[in-house]
């Protein structure tokens, strides 16, 4: 029996890469796990199968307001990552958005990743991520990044394996960091997300399910509903953003802040639409959302080209603009009764958990067995 070690980034809220995180504690229940950061209420974790299992966290998680300011500190967390000790296990499974990946291991081990993608504000988000930085701190910011973009690239090379959770981003691991990967999709949990028991929708209003945070560009959405008063807009999520979007929403945008998951259920099985406007690595609310039967209008970039078939199971609009928006908001009223439940329901099954579990588990039983 090999002992198996599984090292998160860190869990502040429970999102797609927590939900593979579930996943792998399925998978390994005996796994020991390691975090940067463990800020999950007690639900939260029971959710997540992670009760008294994420003892293993960096001296980061004792600093106080870190829940709410971990991302000021994010320019430390590749030094503290590197702490970690796992010279008792045989294989390391890192689920990675971040620095999880860059763990300290040796050429006896198997370190395999699955990575959400490689850091966004090193690599292929920079220039996003240092706009929103006050003009005199953004040359600091960019020498730190410098230095940061020069270890990930280091630790990347240091990987036993690469999983990517799309081709999408198993494209920008060949870029970023010279390496192949096997893509295996994120899990939907289709026993949750179901269709209701009557198919015909009570709520005329379209849909929102987000962090409000500036990446998601839900500015846009926001900015197509004011054009748009005939159409109604409800908006799931909090973030930095809340405040602002909230500003510039009209009368027909209805902001509900943190809803659990049951209420966001209820919310995808009885809207006309769910949209969505970033630029994804993978997009599991998507699914998510297909497996209520609810059609998704999307940006016809990254993940959601493969989550999302077009004029079947959603839209896809082309341009990350308003316009592109409120010109694929009014396609689809046009087009609404053209797309049906069971289809879209039939669609997101394909990436069900257990799909996942048994790619996953055979993945990493052909590699271990490889250590002999």
């Amino acid at each position: 029996m090999k002992k198996i070690a599984i090292v998160h980034d860190w869990m502040i809220t429970v999102g797609g890469a927590e939900k593979v995180l579930k996943q792998f504690m399925i998978l390994y229940p005996s796994a020991t796990v390691f975090c940067m950061i463990n800020k999950l209420t007690p639900q939260e974790e029971k959710s997540l199968l992670l009760d008294d299992k994420t003892k293993n966290l960096s001296l980061l998680n004792r600093f106080p307001l870190i829940k709410k300011n971990y991302r000021f500190y994010i320019p430390i967390f590749y030094k503290q990552i590197e702490r970690f000790d796992f010279s008792e296990f045989d294989v390391i499974l890192s689920s990675s958005h971040s620095i999880a990946k860059n763990i300290k291991t040796t050429p006896n081990q198997l370190h395999i990743c699955y990575c959400h993608t490689p850091i966004r504000y090193v690599w292929n988000m920079k220039k996003t991520y240092l706009q929103q930085l006050p003009l005199i701190v953004r040359g600091i910011a960019m020498r730190q990044i410098s230095k940061i973009k020069k270890w990930d690239y280091e630790g990347a090379q240091k990987v036993s394996h690469f999983i990517a959770n799309s081709h999408f981003i198993a494209d920008r691991i060949t870029q970023n960091y010279g390496r192949t990967s096997t893509v295996i999709h994120p899990p939907v949990n289709a026993d949750f997300y179901q269709l209701p028991d009557n198919l015909v929708r009570t709520k005329k209003s379209f849909l929102v399910v987000s962090r409000l945070v500036h990446y998601k560009k839900i500015d846009l959405i926001i900015e197509a509903f004011n054009a748009m008063p005939d159409l109604e807009l409800v908006v799931i999520g909090t973030g930095p953003q809340e405040y602002d979007l909230h500003e510039r929403a009209g009368d027909n945008i209805q902001f509900l802040g943190f809803q659990p998951a049951a209420v966001v259920r209820e919310y995808m099985q009885e809207s006309t639409a769910v949209l969505m406007a970033a630029i994804e690595d993978f997009g599991i609310t998507s699914l998510e959302t297909q497996a209520c039967g609810t059609p998704v209008i999307a940006f016809n970039y990254g993940g959601y080209k493969e989550s999302v078939v077009n004029k079947v199971t959603g839209l896809l609009f082309q341009d990350q603009t308003t316009s592109s928006i409120i010109q694929a908001v009014r396609s689809f009223k046009e087009n609404e009764l053209i797309f049906d439940r069971k289809v879209i329901r039939a669609h997101a099954e394909k990436f069900s958990n257990e799909r996942f579990q048994q790619e996953l588990k055979q993945f990493v039983s052909e590699k271990t067995a490889q250590l002999g």
